[in-house]
């Protein structure tokens, strides 16, 4: 690798030397690129094309990674503009401690989005777990600032650190990428590969965006559609690209087989929640005395079809498979398993005692049974699919939505 010094850097900085190149992000469940992280490069006067192991560990040892950062911060929103990329991406921009430390950048940030030229939900911030564990309060305050404003912000590199879920609990994270050395070791590892499927629960949960970095081959995807991980970054996507070819690149559908299998399986096991969740609060609360005020207070699971994990499914992902008779079937017992949730409520409320709901939990199980049977011959036909059809082959493929600058990779 060519070594550089800081006089050298800083005169790049001086003379606008640094660009941008963008890695693109495939969706795992449409194909479509929805979004791509920035890369910083050196674009040297000889016409080299240093990559960011080159430099950025001299600009961080010397103090120049915060003015790197802000020189790049403007080249990415210009970039952004001239191609329309920011009216239907996400773009994340690679932060550090000491930046969000400096008013400056989300100054920057605050302006362009009171402007109108940074639309809300268009950018987010990349931080690792260490940098947000060193943040003192005025970063605090400044990534507070920008969440308000609409701008996300993903922890990058996750399941490196050592206390990820702590710092997910503190911060106003959108979004999680799955630290590429976990993905590249997920498939020869029991351990990263619990690690991975976790990781993608978790973040489902809590609402979430899941990127596994590092993505390289078919094998890979097919784990990652079959966790039910959102989107996918790596050279089996793509290497980074030049701005024009990115934006050529961004418009077209890709040939892997991306299909929201790994939802149905998040889909069966937010329905195990939501009935043991009705269960254990119709138990708990028809020992309590008949006129105690904890029996007319919540604590049971959503009632409204829409608005159980289950519903937004069926009505959001899940229609991938509307054509099917597994998914036209779930309609009816999706509205019986509410109706009988409904009337557990109102028999709580009442006053009822535990034997006067057993043959409304016995009820409650049988619809159950019946949903579950359902989406899990909707998760075998995809499984099927997905590993049947011909292999993933996607690197530099044509695919046709999010995005990240950084200056760490």
């Amino acid at each position: 690798m060519v070594t550089v010094t800081t006089n050298e850097v800083m005169q790049g900085l001086r003379d606008s030397e640094f660009i941008l190149h963008y890695q693109p992000k495939a969706s795992l469940i449409s194909n479509r690129i929805v979004g791509a992280e920035a890369l910083a490069r050196w674009q040297r006067p000889d016409g080299v094309l240093l990559p960011p192991g080159a430099f950025i560990p001299v600009a961080e040892r010397s103090g120049l990674i915060n003015r790197l950062t802000l020189q790049l911060l403007p080249k990415l929103m210009d970039d952004l503009a001239a191609k329309g990329i920011s009216s239907d991406m996400c773009v994340s921009f690679n932060v550090t401690a000491p930046d969000l430390e400096d008013d400056v950048l989300t100054e920057q940030i605050l302006a362009s989005a009171a402007q109108g030229s940074l639309p809300a939900g268009s950018l987010e911030l990349e931080i690792t777990e260490t940098q947000a564990m060193q943040a003192g309060h005025r970063m605090v305050r400044n990534v507070d600032a920008l969440a308000e404003a609409g701008i996300g912000l993903a922890m990058d590199d996750y399941g490196v650190g050592y206390s990820s879920i702590d710092t997910l609990s503190q911060w106003p994270f959108t979004s999680i990428k799955l630290d590429q050395g976990i993905v590249g070791r997920m498939l020869n590892s029991t351990k990263n590969a619990t690690i991975v499927r976790s990781s993608i629960r978790l973040g489902h949960e809590l609402g979430l965006h899941v990127v596994a970095e590092g993505v390289e081959t078919s094998e890979q995807h097919d784990f990652l559609v079959e966790a039910g991980c959102e989107i996918a970054q790596g050279y089996l996507v793509s290497h980074p690209l030049p701005l024009a070819e990115f934006d050529v690149f961004r418009h077209n559908i890709g040939k892997c087989r991306g299909m929201p299998i790994g939802l149905v399986h998040m889909a069966i096991v937010d329905h195990v929640q939501w009935r043991r969740q009705m269960v254990s609060y119709a138990i708990q609360r028809s020992a309590l005395p008949a006129d105690s005020p904890l029996r007319q207070m919540e604590g049971y699971p959503p009632l409204c079809l829409t608005k159980c994990a289950l519903g937004k499914w069926y009505i959001g992902d899940g229609r991938y498979f509307a054509d099917t008779p597994m998914y036209q079937a779930i309609d009816a017992p999706h509205r019986s398993l509410h109706d009988v949730g409904g009337q557990l409520v109102g028999r709580i409320r009442a006053g009822a005692e535990l034997n006067d709901i057993v043959p409304l939990l016995y009820e409650l199980k049988q619809v159950s049974t019946i949903l579950i049977r359902l989406l899990e011959d909707i998760e075998d036909a995809g499984l099927l699919a997905l590993y049947t059809s011909p292999p993933a082959q996607c690197t530099h493929m044509d695919l046709g939505g999010a995005g990240s600058i950084r200056t760490s990779h």
